[in-house]
């Protein structure tokens, strides 16, 4: 039981997307994974209990799917079952990149007609209406072209920058995903509407720069590192 007790969700198994579909799983929401047939690749990913491979013991999997449940279908093959099931559900989380939805018949268009109090949430690397939202990318590069990489490292730039722990890009946009539906649900309170919600890992990941992003646009000024604890950020105003 939990604040979202009732609330019905398809998540479609994409690492994009994992962590939004635990947020609302983890806030009692009854969320279901649609895994390809031989379940999805994130099975694949370690570690491993015991440091031993397998389908059924990765730490991953794990983490990202408590509080789920999980179907087997084929995007292709069970499209028309998938879209039966969408139909009377609350939620679609999506990480699929643009164009493969619409090309099985489960584009926004034709699911808010059948269901029109769907929400459906897609979280792709630059937003679904960017000629980039295909190109293959990994937690590490969102988060070097959003930004936060450069900020982090030491004071002397011969050195590299350094990454942050976990798969922030991921976990930022799916926080920003979550905030957006909830949003959207008090919204279709009052409207009886759903609404379909775009949201672009490196935008979300660009958020977290502070004022760089500012300084950057307006200034053409560059944040500098600066370690220590209170140490401010320094600028560089452009030459």
């Amino acid at each position: 039981m939990g604040p979202l007790d009732g609330l019905k969700v398809i998540e479609l198994s994409h690492e994009h997307v994992a962590f939004a579909g635990k947020l609302l799983g983890d806030m009692g929401a009854t969320v279901t994974v649609v895994e390809p047939p031989g379940g999805s690749v994130q099975r694949t990913y370690g570690p491993f209990l015991d440091d031993e491979p397998g389908r059924e013991r990765s730490l991953w999997w794990w983490h990202y799917n408590t509080s789920k449940r999980s179907v087997v279908a084929d995007l292709t093959a069970d499209a028309d079952r998938l879209r039966a099931l969408i139909t009377d559900v609350d939620v679609l989380i999506s990480g699929e990149a643009p164009g493969v939805l619409e090309s099985v018949g489960l584009d926004w268009a034709t699911l808010s007609a059948a269901n029109p109090r769907l929400v459906m949430v897609r979280i792709t690397p630059f937003g679904a209406a960017s000629p980039r939202s295909a190109e293959p990318v990994t937690d590490l590069t969102l988060l070097a072209e959003g930004g936060p990489v450069w900020s982090c490292g030491y004071d002397d730039h011969t050195l590299p920058p350094i990454r942050g722990g976990g798969n922030q890009s991921f976990h930022t946009a799916g926080n920003w995903a979550v905030m957006s539906l909830l949003v959207a649900l008090l919204a279709r309170e009052e409207t009886g509407h759903g609404q379909h919600i775009d949201v672009s890992m490196c935008a979300a990941a660009n958020v977290t720069t502070e004022m760089a992003t500012y300084g950057w646009l307006l200034a053409g000024a560059e944040m500098q590192r600066q370690t220590g604890r209170h140490a401010a950020p320094v600028f560089t105003p452009p030459v």
